[in-house]
Order: structure tokens, then C-alpha cells, then sequence
């Protein structure tokens, strides 16, 4: 079986029309999943044009009918984690169940200190997300929710409707804490294979977190982000490699001018289409 691909397109110097066109022709190539960046600034050119993911991700979500759709990563910083189960619940019924939330800690400080928010220390950002996975969890469940932790407070805070179903809930992750992390409450890990040489600890300590959380990677989600050029050179072998280091799903990041027809030839060899 070949590893499911998904493609995150690139949202910075590109209009909202050319990533719905890129959506629609993977979603009818039928590809696993597009993505969306959660970036406000473009670090190429501060007037270099960039699309809002969530925002996007709601039209997207119109547009399409098969694939499934999550920004990679949603910035733990740019919204309070109750804002954001809402948000995702709301996506959610958009999307017809197709929706995943990827969320991560941030950290690109131009861009925060730009929007006047305090990005705090890499501690601070990892233990946000070990609080806001949670929250997020909670709310789902459309009950009253009070939670009393370091960084976010809740009194009989509701998200109704809740999602249904529940979208999956994916830590974006390059340390080994929120890989732990995402073992102990998530659904799903992202890492990046620019960081492949730290993989045996990250894999080591997401097994950590699946272990406290009485969890094994049998109903895991380990998914790779990699780049255009990984992957392109020889598909079938790249995937075969990825599948073989245990994971489930490869994500694959193409920046505007999106490569169409390397899409098509992509579906065409690995048999997607009829």
C-alpha cells in the first residue's frame, strides 16, 4: 500500500484563487490532504502578499469534497486555545467531518513581536501547547469545562455544538518534549524531515508519551514533512523509505507557483487515479 500524501501549499506571494485551483485539482487526483501555513507576515518580503489559513481553510473546505483539510500547524500563539476548538469546530461541520488540527508551539519572533504578541521562551511555548491540547479536548466534548492551569484559565466554558466527528488533533513537533507531548494527549505527530537525524528521539520519545497515556503507535498518526524536492526525485522509493521508518502519512510542502502538472504525473504513477 502506497503512504498516503498530502500537500501543504505554500501561502505566502500567491492569491486565495490559485490555492483553491491547486485544492480542487488534488482533491480530484485524490490525493490524502491539503494543508495551510498560520502565518500573518511573510519572512521573504513583509509586503509580499499572504493568505490566512484558517480563513482559507473554511473556503477550501467548500470547495472541495473528498480531501482532507488542517493548517500545518495552527500557531498555539495566535489564538487561546478555546478560540481555536471553536474555530475547529466550526470548520468541522464546513468540511462535512474532513477536518484535522495541527497545532504547535510557534516561535518565528519578527512575525509575533510585529502582531504585539509575546512569544515567551522555548519552555514557556512548549508547555502552552501541553495546556492547549487539552483544552481543546475538553471543549470538544460540548460540556461545561473549568480548567485552572498555568497559562489558560476556563469557567464552564462550552464549545456547542461540539465537532462531529472529532477532528484528529496533530502536535507539529521538532524537540523531544512536544513529541512526548503529543503521545501523552494528541492524535497524531508532525515532524520534519529536515530533522531526520533526530528521529530515534523523537519517535523514543513519543513512545514515552503513548506509554503514560496507556497508548501504542498501533492507532497513531506519525506523518513526515518534507519538501517538494524530497520526494520528487524517485516517489515510490521515497515513500517505501518513510513507510519502512513507521510512518503513516507523508505531508509535502510546494510553494506558489504550484506544480500542477507535476501533480498530475505524481497521481498517475503512484495509481491514485482511474
Amino acid at each position: 500500500m502506497t503512504l498516503p500524501i498530502g500537500f501543504c501549499l505554500g501561502t505566502f506571494g500567491v492569491s486565495y484563487a490559485e490555492v483553491r485551483e491547486a485544492a480542487r485539482l488534488l482533491d480530484v487526483l485524490r490525493f490524502d490532504s491539503v494543508w495551510l501555513w498560520d502565518h500573518y507576515v511573510s519572512w521573504n518580503d513583509p509586503r509580499e502578499p499572504v493568505i490566512e489559513g484558517l480563513t482559507a481553510l473554511a473556503a477550501l473546505a467548500e470547495a472541495t469534497q473528498q480531501i482532507r483539510l488542517g493548517p500545518l500547524v495552527a500557531n498555539n500563539l495566535n489564538r487561546h486555545p478555546g478560540r481555536l476548538a471553536k474555530i475547529a469546530a466550526t470548520l468541522q461541520e464546513i468540511a462535512r467531518g474532513r477536518f484535522e488540527l495541527g497545532i504547535g508551539g510557534g516561535g518565528w519572533k519578527p512575525e509575533q513581536e510585529a502582531f504585539g504578541i509575546d512569544q515567551g521562551t522555548l519552555n514557556e511555548r512548549t508547555e502552552r501547547v501541553a495546556e492547549a491540547v487539552q483544552v481543546i479536548r475538553l471543549l470538544w466534548s460540548g460540556e461545561p469545562v473549568t480548567f485552572n492551569g498555568r497559562y489558560y484559565r476556563l469557567t464552564d466554558a462550552i464549545v456547542a455544538p461540539p465537532p462531529q466527528p472529532l477532528p484528529p488533533l496533530i502536535v507539529g513537533a521538532r524537540g523531544t518534549r512536544l513529541c512526548r507531548i503529543a503521545g501523552r494527549f494528541a492524535d497524531g505527530l508532525n515532524v520534519q524531515w529536515r530533522d531526520h537525524a533526530r528521529l530515534d528521539a523523537q519517535i523514543a520519545a513519543l513512545d514515552e508519551g503513548l506509554a503514560e497515556a496507556g497508548r501504542t503507535r498501533a492507532a497513531f498518526d506519525l506523518s513526515v514533512h518534507a519538501d517538494w524536492h524530497d520526494l520528487l526525485s524517485d516517489p515510490s522509493t521515497v515513500l517505501d523509505r518513510w513507510q519502512a521508518l513507521g510512518f503513516t502519512r507523508a505531508m509535502i510542502y510546494v510553494a506558489a507557483p504550484f506544480p500542477v502538472e507535476d501533480f498530475r504525473r505524481l497521481a498517475q504513477a503512484l495509481h491514485l487515479t482511474r
